[in-house]
């Protein structure tokens, strides 16, 4: 958690001054926070979901600025596209000026608000202290992981397998199952076995796909408030294209994942090192 909150700290100043990356490390590593507070619940159940619950709210908060990213990014592919032909190359440049400075409002706002001071102040704590165990002896941080990885293994299977055309909304939920996942394999993977480092690299590739397909679901949704004509139907067309190949790229990750042979190598080692073989 000290790592994670080090990453948090010194993209503070460049996320509040409109940086993407910064912003984007900020929501990763408080994520990924979410993650360990998850794994090692059980420690302090209490402390830690109250922990996980506040950072939840806080990267909803952060979402705002995300979503005028995305926004940026529609308006570009007008222009390039030859779209907004009425619309002057100077008016163009002021409409981007504007979302760029309330995107960087939205950051700064999200960066200094109360939420996310006390945020910081619960992780340094929990970094920082030895949390209350009623046990004299306590399992070792692997064991803990592999109980989560078995948790969030069934978790995708499951939301999988609800996931039908990969409309948005399930297709998100199967993202962030992955990303789940994703922390954990990171954190973890390397001292489980091999079998959990192969899961871990399919599963990251199959949830950055996702998550681009996620990105083309959203500025979909939002393109629907641009301006009719030529250069919105492109637009639109050039979303719909990298929906599509960036389902393919997760299709192929996911068969890689869920080869019958990986899978139950995977589980049987998951098994032993958490107590349950």
């Amino acid at each position: 958690m000290a790592e994670q909150l080090a990453v948090v700290v010194q993209n503070e100043a460049r996320a509040r001054k409109g940086s993407e990356d910064g912003l984007h490390d900020i929501r990763v590593a408080l994520r990924r926070t979410r993650s360990l507070a998850m794994t090692f619940r059980k420690l302090d159940p209490d402390g830690l979901d109250r922990l996980d619950r506040r950072i939840a709210k806080l990267c909803d908060r952060m979402g705002a600025a995300r979503d005028l990213d995305v926004w940026i990014e529609l308006l570009r592919g007008m222009i390039k596209a030859g779209g907004l032909a009425d619309v002057t190359v100077g008016q163009r440049r002021a409409v981007l000026a504007l979302l760029r400075r309330e995107r960087t409002r939205l950051a700064a706002e999200a960066l200094t608000c109360r939420a996310f001071r006390r945020v910081k102040q619960m992780i340094r704590d929990c970094s920082r202290r030895r949390l209350p165990v009623r046990r004299k002896t306590v399992p070792p941080p692997e064991t803990f992981a592999a109980r989560r990885m078995l948790v969030v293994r069934e978790l995708i299977a499951e939301r999988h397998r609800r996931v039908g055309n990969y409309s948005k909304g399930p297709a998100h939920d199967l993202r962030r199952a992955g990303r789940r996942l994703r922390y954990l394999s990171e954190f973890f993977a390397p001292r489980l076995g091999p079998e959990c480092v192969r899961a871990g690299h399919w599963i990251t590739k199959a949830q950055a796909a996702l998550g681009k397909v996620h990105d083309c679901d959203s500025a979909l949704e939002l393109s629907r408030d641009l301006p009719t004509g030529r250069a919105r139907s492109a637009v639109r067309q050039a979303l719909k294209h990298r929906r599509r190949d960036q389902l393919i790229k997760f299709k192929s990750a996911w068969r890689h994942y869920a080869r019958q042979q990986l899978q139950k190598a995977w589980q049987k080692r998951l098994e032993v090192a958490a107590g349950q073989a």
